[in-house]
């Protein structure tokens, strides 16, 4: 696991003192308490290179929350894939997520919308063009 540990710029951030205590706030049982595998591949998709940018670690947690998106760890790891860490503190890409799940647009489940997230979608997402063919996609119930 160690070798996989170290993609996505984890190599370059191991001597940063706030990159060990973040590692280890998201290992804590207290916080998100990340099993070892589980933090292995949170790290890759470019978690690594924002996980000590101001903010960063609390909208990881309010991914979490009841009152957002209440992410299981699981769904979280998986959510973080696809350049989601990049765009995870503008304001823009979170209300574009809520509307992926507002049951006035596309409706999607918690379950569904971890999925979606894959594949480079997070960079596109507050394209309105993109949206609206994603929108197009989707065949009525």
């Amino acid at each position: 696991q160690l070798v996989t540990f170290m993609c996505g710029g984890v190599a370059s951030r191991l001597t940063d003192a706030g990159f060990l205590e973040a590692v280890r706030a998201l290992r804590s049982p207290d916080d998100l308490a990340l099993s070892t595998e589980q933090l292995v591949t949170f790290m890759c998709g470019g978690v690594a290179s924002r996980l000590t940018d101001a903010g960063f670690l609390e909208a990881v947690r309010a991914l979490r929350s009841p009152d957002e998106l209440a992410l299981s760890t699981e769904q979280l790891v998986t959510f973080m894939c696809g350049g989601v860490a990049s765009r995870l503190t503008d304001a823009g890409f979170l209300e574009a997520v809520r509307a992926l799940r507002s049951p006035d647009d596309l409706g999607l489940s918690t379950e569904q919308l971890v999925t979606f997230m894959c594949n480079g979608v997070a960079c596109r997402l507050t394209d309105a063009g993109f949206l609206e063919a994603v929108r197009a996609l989707r065949s009525p119930d």
